[in-house]
Formats: structure tokens, C-alpha cells, sequence
């Protein structure tokens, strides 16, 4: 009798395990996007939208900049609040937390979530921690941190923000200003300096990747401006490849709205199919604490790629 039961309990073990790992390795994956504008005007958008509501800067004095909603976004929208380190380092976190909470509350949708995205330093953490266990206390929602590779990698240092879940912003992971950089959105043999301790970190995360491209403007070693949204056939005239994805400009003339002198610098940058694979191949790999959702930096390169296509393995 007892040997029965034993079996009994044995068959539904393996099938429960067995169920579990099948359900793994077959679960829904799911992406949304960034909409990073300081106006929203879409229509007729069913995906998921992470939308910057306000961003708080400091200049002698606090700046606010608001966005302007010409229309509202769906229901299913997480609006998010972008904060300056040099803000957190010049404010009060209080004053800071009034501005946002006035803000949310000028928002006409209903939304469940916000999101707080900065990138906090040492000098910065405490003020920025406060800020954020102060809109733990005002708003009855979810509260989301933006996390960066080496807030994990060193936590024990950085802290680990009093949030809901964190964001993992796998991309702008190298100096942009020095030339010798190969590709600042992403390089995945830079991504994997920092994958160290995903196994204890707390926060349960999810995973932003970018889509976009830019070129880097250089004047000899000096970097003058970015120039988003870039394609490398636009380098087809005027300009000489004299290494992988760094060109010379032949002669002085109009690119991009800019006059560029002869001699010029631009360092071509691109977040490749390729590499957005890999990176989601890494992050599965050492993230067992995660969630399956995959946000996209911005949804106006929401075409660029066929997303189902590349996320497919990942399901």
C-alpha cells in the first residue's frame, strides 16, 4: 500500500516538474515601447506604451518640462517621470516629489503604474531613495525603477532602489564622448563586464533594448553632438570609411541641417538584430528573477525589425 502511494506521488512529482519546465520554456513574450517625446500625439495604438510625462532637470534652479498630450493615450499606458543626477544631487527630494505628483495628477487616463527613471549616483542615493519611498506613500499604484548594469553588478554599494520591480536599461552601456568607443547603444562584450550578481539581486526585473540608430560628430577627438536617427547610407556621399562604422568627411557642406567641415568625424552607430538577439539570449541566461516583458527604445522605430520574428526563440 505504501509502495503505491510512494509511486503515485513519484508520477505526479515528474509530471508537475515536467510541466513547469514545458510552461518555461514555452511562455509569453511579450514587448511595448518607449514613446520619449515632449508632446503625444498617436492615434489608433493598441501596443503596450511606456510615455515620458515630465523630466525634471536642474540649472540654478528646478526645470520641468512637461509633456503635452494632444491625445490621450490608451488605458494600457505606464507614464514615466525622467530625473537628472544632477537634479537629485541640487533638490529636495520633496520638492522633486511634489512636482511629480501634481504632474500625474493632471494626467486624464487611468494608469496603474509609474515609472522613475534615473540614473542615481553615490552622492545621489540617499536623496533619491527618499523620493522614491515618499511616492510609495503618495500614490496608491506600482512604482518602477530604471536599473543600469552596474547598479546590479556593484548593488551591494549602489542599493537596491524601494521599488515594485526594476527596469534593466541593456543599452548605453559604453563612454559615448570618447572615439575609440566602438558602439555605445549596444555592445554586448561590454554588457558582459557587468553580469555579476543577477543571481541575489532582489528587484525582480524587466528588460529595456533599444531599436534606434545615431551618428556621433567629432571635430578631431572632440565630440560635438549627437544626430539621432542616422542611417549608414547616409554616409554614401561625401564621406570616406576609414574604419568600421567611422567616417571622414571629404568636404566642407550641409548633413543633417549641420554645416560639417572637411575632416569631420562621425561615428556610426546602429542596435543590430544581431546583437538585440544576443543580448536577449544573455539576459534569460543569467536572470532566473525576471519578468517576459521586452521594452523597446522608441516606438517610432517600431518597424524597423519584425519583432514577433526576433523575440520568437525567446518564448
Amino acid at each position: 500500500m505504501k509502495k503505491s502511494i510512494f509511486i503515485s506521488l513519484l508520477i505526479i512529482g515528474t509530471i508537475l516538474i515536467a510541466f513547469f519546465i514545458f510552461n518555461d520554456k514555452n511562455r509569453e513574450l511579450n514587448y511595448s515601447f518607449y514613446h520619449w517625446k515632449n508632446s503625444y500625439n498617436q492615434t489608433n495604438i493598441k501596443d503596450k506604451l511606456y510615455i515620458k510625462v515630465l523630466e525634471v532637470k536642474y540649472s540654478n534652479k528646478i526645470e520641468l518640462i512637461k509633456t503635452r498630450f494632444i491625445t490621450n493615450p490608451n488605458k494600457n499606458f505606464v507614464p514615466v517621470v525622467y530625473i537628472t543626477n544632477e537634479a537629485m544631487k541640487n533638490l529636495s527630494f520633496k520638492d522633486i516629489s511634489k512636482s511629480i505628483v501634481q504632474t500625474l495628477k493632471n494626467i486624464n487616463v487611468k494608469y496603474k503604474e509609474v515609472q522613475i527613471d534615473c540614473d542615481w549616483s553615490d552622492l545621489t542615493k540617499v536623496n533619491y531613495f527618499k523620493l522614491l519611498e515618499d511616492l510609495k506613500s503618495k500614490l496608491p499604484l506600482k512604482i518602477s525603477a530604471t536599473i543600469r548594469l552596474h547598479q546590479i553588478k556593484y548593488y551591494k554599494r549602489t542599493g537596491v532602489p524601494p521599488v515594485d520591480y526594476g527596469l534593466l536599461m541593456y543599452y548605453n552601456m559604453s563612454t559615448i564622448t570618447k572615439l575609440e568607443t566602438k558602439n555605445s547603444i549596444l555592445d554586448n562584450t561590454i554588457a558582459k563586464k557587468y553580469h555579476y550578481n543577477f543571481e541575489t539581486y532582489p528587484l525582480k526585473l524587466k528588460l529595456a533594448l533599444p531599436l534606434y540608430s545615431q551618428a556621433i560628430w567629432f571635430r578631431k577627438t572632440q565630440a560635438l553632438e549627437i544626430l539621432e536617427g542616422v542611417n549608414e547610407k547616409d554616409f554614401s556621399t561625401n564621406f570616406e570609411m576609414i574604419k568600421p562604422n567611422i567616417y571622414k568627411c571629404l568636404k566642407s557642406d550641409y548633413f543633417k541641417g549641420r554645416y560639417i567641415y572637411k575632416n569631420d568625424i562621425f561615428r556610426f552607430e546602429d542596435s543590430k538584430e544581431e546583437d538585440i538577439k544576443t543580448a536577449l539570449k544573455d539576459f534569460f541566461s543569467i536572470s532566473s528573477n525576471n519578468f517576459d516583458e521586452i521594452i523597446f527604445y522608441t516606438i517610432k522605430y517600431k518597424n524597423k525589425y519584425d519583432l514577433d520574428k526576433l523575440i520568437k526563440d525567446y518564448k
